[in-house]
Protein backbone atom coordinates (compact mmCIF):
# COMPACT_ATOMS: atom_id res chain seq x y z
CA UNK A 1 0.00 0.00 0.00
CA UNK A 2 1.36 3.41 -1.01
CA UNK A 3 2.69 5.64 1.73
CA UNK A 4 3.76 2.89 4.11
CA UNK A 5 7.32 3.09 5.33
CA UNK A 6 9.34 -0.15 5.45
CA UNK A 7 9.61 0.18 9.22
CA UNK A 8 5.84 0.66 9.66
CA UNK A 9 5.21 -2.31 7.38
CA UNK A 10 7.59 -4.48 9.41
CA UNK A 11 6.03 -3.37 12.69
CA UNK A 12 2.60 -4.36 11.38
CA UNK A 13 3.86 -7.74 10.27
CA UNK A 14 5.57 -8.24 13.64
CA UNK A 15 2.38 -7.42 15.56
CA UNK A 16 0.42 -9.80 13.35
CA UNK A 17 2.91 -12.62 13.88
CA UNK A 18 2.70 -12.23 17.66
CA UNK A 19 -1.09 -11.96 17.66
CA UNK A 20 -1.53 -15.19 15.72
CA UNK A 21 0.66 -17.23 18.06
CA UNK A 22 -1.51 -16.56 21.14
CA UNK A 23 -4.62 -18.45 22.21
CA UNK A 24 -7.60 -16.79 23.92
CA UNK A 25 -6.95 -18.79 27.07
CA UNK A 26 -3.42 -17.39 27.36
CA UNK A 27 -4.81 -13.86 27.74
CA UNK A 28 -7.81 -14.74 29.90
CA UNK A 29 -10.47 -14.84 27.18
CA UNK A 30 -13.03 -17.61 26.62
CA UNK A 31 -12.15 -19.95 23.80
CA UNK A 32 -15.30 -19.20 21.83
CA UNK A 33 -15.23 -22.39 19.78
CA UNK A 34 -13.47 -23.14 16.50
CA UNK A 35 -11.60 -20.25 14.86
CA UNK A 36 -10.97 -20.04 11.15
CA UNK A 37 -7.49 -18.61 11.71
CA UNK A 38 -5.04 -19.22 14.57
CA UNK A 39 -4.46 -16.75 17.36
CA UNK A 40 -6.31 -13.76 18.73
CA UNK A 41 -8.65 -11.62 16.68
CA UNK A 42 -7.67 -8.01 16.00
CA UNK A 43 -10.61 -6.69 17.97
CA UNK A 44 -9.53 -8.78 20.97
CA UNK A 45 -6.02 -7.35 20.92
CA UNK A 46 -7.39 -3.83 20.56
CA UNK A 47 -9.79 -4.27 23.49
CA UNK A 48 -7.14 -5.76 25.78
CA UNK A 49 -4.62 -3.03 24.88
CA UNK A 50 -7.14 -0.22 25.33
CA UNK A 51 -7.04 1.11 21.75
CA UNK A 52 -9.72 1.31 19.08
CA UNK A 53 -10.10 -1.62 16.74
CA UNK A 54 -9.69 0.66 13.73
CA UNK A 55 -6.43 2.06 15.05
CA UNK A 56 -5.01 -1.39 15.73
CA UNK A 57 -6.00 -2.57 12.25
CA UNK A 58 -4.18 0.42 10.78
CA UNK A 59 -1.12 -0.46 12.88
CA UNK A 60 -1.03 -3.95 11.40
CA UNK A 61 -1.48 -2.45 7.95
CA UNK A 62 1.39 0.00 8.50
CA UNK A 63 -0.95 3.00 8.08
CA UNK A 64 -1.35 4.29 11.64
CA UNK A 65 0.30 7.43 13.01
CA UNK A 66 3.36 6.96 15.16
CA UNK A 67 2.20 5.00 18.26
CA UNK A 68 3.01 6.45 21.65
CA UNK A 69 5.20 4.68 24.20
CA UNK A 70 2.13 3.96 26.33
CA UNK A 71 0.35 2.28 23.39
CA UNK A 72 3.46 0.25 22.60
CA UNK A 73 3.73 -0.83 26.22
CA UNK A 74 0.08 -1.88 26.28
CA UNK A 75 0.51 -3.90 23.09
CA UNK A 76 3.65 -5.54 24.45
CA UNK A 77 1.80 -6.62 27.59
CA UNK A 78 -1.25 -7.81 25.67
CA UNK A 79 0.79 -9.85 23.21
CA UNK A 80 2.95 -11.30 26.01
CA UNK A 81 6.16 -10.06 24.39
CA UNK A 82 9.51 -11.06 25.84
CA UNK A 83 12.02 -8.35 26.80
CA UNK A 84 13.80 -8.77 23.46
CA UNK A 85 10.54 -8.64 21.53
CA UNK A 86 9.38 -5.56 23.43
CA UNK A 87 12.64 -3.78 22.61
CA UNK A 88 12.24 -4.76 18.98
CA UNK A 89 8.70 -3.35 18.85
CA UNK A 90 9.82 -0.04 20.36
CA UNK A 91 12.73 0.13 17.91
CA UNK A 92 10.44 -0.46 14.94
CA UNK A 93 8.23 2.36 16.20
CA UNK A 94 11.21 4.70 16.31
CA UNK A 95 11.45 4.77 20.09
CA UNK A 96 15.06 3.58 20.06
CA UNK A 97 17.85 4.89 17.89
CA UNK A 98 20.17 2.70 15.83
CA UNK A 99 23.18 1.23 17.58
CA UNK A 100 26.32 3.21 16.75
CA UNK A 101 29.09 1.57 14.79
CA UNK A 102 32.18 3.68 15.26
CA UNK A 103 35.68 2.35 14.63
CA UNK A 104 36.06 -0.91 12.67
CA UNK A 105 37.31 -2.46 15.91
CA UNK A 106 36.91 -0.77 19.27
CA UNK A 107 40.16 -0.38 21.23
CA UNK A 108 38.55 -1.91 24.30
CA UNK A 109 37.44 -4.95 22.32
CA UNK A 110 40.93 -5.42 20.93
CA UNK A 111 42.41 -5.33 24.43
CA UNK A 112 39.87 -7.85 25.68
CA UNK A 113 40.82 -10.16 22.83
CA UNK A 114 44.53 -9.85 23.63
CA UNK A 115 43.91 -10.86 27.25
CA UNK A 116 42.38 -14.18 26.23
CA UNK A 117 44.88 -16.94 25.63
CA UNK A 118 44.60 -20.65 24.78
CA UNK A 119 42.56 -22.69 25.42
CA UNK A 120 40.02 -19.88 24.96
CA UNK A 121 38.74 -19.29 21.43
CA UNK A 122 37.50 -15.72 21.02
CA UNK A 123 36.44 -13.27 18.36
CA UNK A 124 34.79 -9.84 18.10
CA UNK A 125 31.65 -9.26 16.02
CA UNK A 126 29.58 -6.21 15.13
CA UNK A 127 25.81 -5.81 14.85
CA UNK A 128 25.76 -7.45 11.40
CA UNK A 129 27.64 -10.50 12.75
CA UNK A 130 30.75 -9.54 10.76
CA UNK A 131 33.79 -10.99 12.53
CA UNK A 132 36.20 -8.09 13.04
CA UNK A 133 39.07 -9.88 14.82
CA UNK A 134 39.88 -13.26 16.33
CA UNK A 135 42.63 -15.14 18.12
CA UNK A 136 44.52 -18.16 16.81
CA UNK A 137 42.39 -20.67 18.71
CA UNK A 138 39.21 -19.25 17.17
CA UNK A 139 40.78 -19.45 13.71
CA UNK A 140 41.55 -23.13 14.29
CA UNK A 141 38.08 -23.80 15.68
CA UNK A 142 36.13 -21.94 12.97
CA UNK A 143 37.81 -22.33 9.61
CA UNK A 144 35.58 -19.76 7.89
CA UNK A 145 37.40 -16.99 9.74
CA UNK A 146 40.48 -17.39 7.57
CA UNK A 147 38.98 -18.78 4.36
CA UNK A 148 37.56 -16.85 1.44
CA UNK A 149 38.15 -13.45 -0.06
CA UNK A 150 35.34 -11.64 1.78
CA UNK A 151 35.44 -10.59 5.45
CA UNK A 152 33.89 -13.40 7.52
CA UNK A 153 30.26 -13.14 8.59
CA UNK A 154 28.80 -15.70 10.96
CA UNK A 155 25.25 -15.70 9.59
CA UNK A 156 26.40 -15.98 6.00
CA UNK A 157 28.61 -18.89 7.04
CA UNK A 158 25.74 -20.72 8.75
CA UNK A 159 23.46 -20.53 5.70
CA UNK A 160 25.82 -20.72 2.73
CA UNK A 161 28.75 -22.92 3.79
CA UNK A 162 28.02 -26.69 3.81
CA UNK A 163 30.75 -27.05 6.42
CA UNK A 164 28.55 -25.28 8.98
CA UNK A 165 26.00 -28.09 8.89
CA UNK A 166 28.79 -30.57 9.52
CA UNK A 167 30.38 -28.50 12.29
CA UNK A 168 27.32 -27.66 14.40
CA UNK A 169 25.64 -30.73 15.83
CA UNK A 170 22.38 -28.82 16.37
CA UNK A 171 22.49 -26.78 13.17
CA UNK A 172 18.73 -25.95 13.20
CA UNK A 173 19.06 -24.25 16.61
CA UNK A 174 22.19 -22.37 15.53
CA UNK A 175 20.43 -21.23 12.35
CA UNK A 176 17.37 -20.03 14.28
CA UNK A 177 19.54 -18.11 16.76
CA UNK A 178 21.51 -16.51 13.91
CA UNK A 179 18.38 -15.23 12.18
CA UNK A 180 16.87 -14.05 15.46
CA UNK A 181 19.99 -11.98 16.22
CA UNK A 182 20.00 -10.55 12.70
CA UNK A 183 16.33 -9.56 12.88
CA UNK A 184 16.91 -7.79 16.19
CA UNK A 185 19.82 -5.91 14.61
CA UNK A 186 17.67 -4.92 11.63
CA UNK A 187 15.05 -3.46 13.96
CA UNK A 188 17.64 -1.23 15.62
CA UNK A 189 19.53 -0.40 12.41
CA UNK A 190 16.94 0.28 9.68
CA UNK A 191 19.33 2.50 7.70
CA UNK A 192 22.26 0.05 7.61
CA UNK A 193 22.71 -0.58 3.88
CA UNK A 194 25.24 -3.39 4.38
CA UNK A 195 22.89 -5.19 6.76
CA UNK A 196 20.01 -4.84 4.31
CA UNK A 197 22.21 -6.20 1.52
CA UNK A 198 23.21 -9.21 3.63
CA UNK A 199 19.58 -10.00 4.47
CA UNK A 200 18.53 -9.66 0.82
CA UNK A 201 21.33 -11.94 -0.35
CA UNK A 202 20.50 -14.61 2.22
CA UNK A 203 16.86 -14.48 1.12
CA UNK A 204 18.02 -15.22 -2.42
CA UNK A 205 20.24 -18.18 -1.65
CA UNK A 206 18.67 -19.96 1.33
CA UNK A 207 15.17 -21.35 1.73
CA UNK A 208 15.96 -22.08 5.40
CA UNK A 209 16.81 -18.41 5.95
CA UNK A 210 13.59 -17.28 4.28
CA UNK A 211 11.53 -19.62 6.46
CA UNK A 212 13.19 -18.52 9.69
CA UNK A 213 13.09 -14.84 8.76
CA UNK A 214 9.34 -15.09 8.13
CA UNK A 215 8.87 -16.51 11.64
CA UNK A 216 10.12 -13.19 13.09
CA UNK A 217 11.95 -14.75 16.02
CA UNK A 218 14.05 -12.51 18.28
CA UNK A 219 16.84 -13.54 20.56
CA UNK A 220 19.72 -11.91 22.45
CA UNK A 221 21.81 -14.67 23.97
CA UNK A 222 24.57 -13.86 26.43
CA UNK A 223 25.82 -17.41 26.71
CA UNK A 224 25.12 -21.07 26.24
CA UNK A 225 26.57 -24.36 25.04
CA UNK A 226 27.37 -25.63 21.55
CA UNK A 227 28.18 -29.14 20.43
CA UNK A 228 30.67 -29.29 17.55
CA UNK A 229 31.93 -32.02 15.25
CA UNK A 230 35.30 -30.52 14.43
CA UNK A 231 37.05 -31.98 11.35
CA UNK A 232 40.36 -32.22 13.26
CA UNK A 233 39.52 -32.28 16.98
CA UNK A 234 36.37 -34.41 16.76
CA UNK A 235 33.31 -34.03 18.99
CA UNK A 236 33.55 -31.05 21.34
CA UNK A 237 31.21 -29.58 23.95
CA UNK A 238 31.95 -25.89 24.46
CA UNK A 239 30.45 -23.14 26.57
CA UNK A 240 30.33 -19.64 25.12
CA UNK A 241 29.92 -16.21 26.69
CA UNK A 242 28.95 -12.99 24.89
CA UNK A 243 30.23 -9.71 26.32
CA UNK A 244 29.52 -6.17 25.16
CA UNK A 245 32.74 -4.54 23.99
CA UNK A 246 33.80 -1.51 26.04
CA UNK A 247 33.16 1.89 24.48
CA UNK A 248 31.22 0.51 21.52
CA UNK A 249 27.60 -0.60 21.81
CA UNK A 250 27.69 -2.25 18.40
CA UNK A 251 30.47 -4.75 19.10
CA UNK A 252 30.54 -7.92 21.18
CA UNK A 253 33.25 -10.32 22.22
CA UNK A 254 32.38 -14.02 22.04
CA UNK A 255 34.56 -16.46 24.00
CA UNK A 256 34.45 -20.28 23.84
CA UNK A 257 35.80 -22.43 26.69
CA UNK A 258 35.56 -26.01 27.90
CA UNK A 259 35.47 -27.55 31.36
CA UNK A 260 39.05 -28.04 32.67
CA UNK A 261 40.12 -31.67 32.52
CA UNK A 262 37.51 -32.58 29.93
CA UNK A 263 38.27 -34.08 26.54
CA UNK A 264 36.93 -30.90 24.94
CA UNK A 265 39.36 -28.80 27.01
CA UNK A 266 42.26 -30.94 25.83
CA UNK A 267 41.12 -30.69 22.22
CA UNK A 268 40.69 -26.92 22.42
CA UNK A 269 44.15 -26.57 23.94
CA UNK A 270 45.70 -28.57 21.12
CA UNK A 271 43.88 -26.51 18.50
CA UNK A 272 45.42 -23.36 19.96
CA UNK A 273 48.97 -24.65 19.93
CA UNK A 274 51.27 -23.33 17.19
CA UNK A 275 51.47 -25.74 14.29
Amino acid sequence: MAGRSPRAHEMGAFLRSRRTRLTPGEVGLPDGGVRRTPGLRREEVARLAGVSEGYYIRLEQGRAPHPSASVLGALARTLRLSADERGHLFALAGEAGPEPERAPLATGAHRMLELLSPPTAAYVINGRSDVLAWNDTAAALFGHLVEGARPPNNVRYVFTDPGARDLFVDWPAIAADSVAHLRAAAGHRPDDAELAELIARLHEVSADFRRLWAARGLRHKTGGRKELNHPVAGRMSLEYTVLAAPMDAGQRLVAYTAAPGSASHTALTRLGEPS
